[in-house]
């Protein structure tokens, strides 16, 4: 899983790496990985998080204070990928009555981890997920390498 913890409120982006559409603001995003189940929900300004869709990977970023970010990544099926990493293999949206809409991605890890199963489901509740979802769907998803 591509998970990084640092000092700094710019995300880690790659040599080549194009930002296709940030998302300042995402309220509550949850990921299962069984039997890991896991939740964040913004509360500023103690913490908050933000999506970056680049040609590469959906990052989802976790500000804590404005200080500290944790970063987890999910990568698009392309020849420029890191080996151990999540491989997105469906995006779709969805309403939930209580929490609104959300963009749902699941991927999967080739390399297999004690700690959890190879396959994470992870929601992320915004408004306007749809949005999102097109622009992964025109641009990374339609035109892999």
């Amino acid at each position: 899983m591509g998970l990084r913890f640092k000092v700094n409120l710019l995300p880690s982006l790659m040599p080549g790496e194009t930002v296709l559409f940030f998302k300042k603001w995402i309220w509550y995003c949850s990921a299962k990985s069984f039997p890991n189940y896991r939740i964040f929900f913004s509360l500023p300004p103690l913490w908050d998080g933000a999506v970056y869709i680049t040609n590469r990977r959906i990052l989802f970023v976790g500000y804590l204070f404005r200080l500290i970010n944790q970063e987890f990544d999910q990568w698009f099926e392309t020849k420029e990928k890191p080996s151990d990493t999540e491989i997105i293999k469906e995006v779709k949206v969805g309403k939930n009555r209580l929490l609104g809409s959300y963009l749902e991605i699941i991927s999967e890890n080739p390399v297999k981890h004690w700690y959890r199963s190879p396959k994470v489901r992870i929601r992320l509740y915004m408004k306007n997920a749809e949005s999102l979802h097109k622009i992964i769907a025109d641009n990374c998803l339609n035109s892999r390498a």
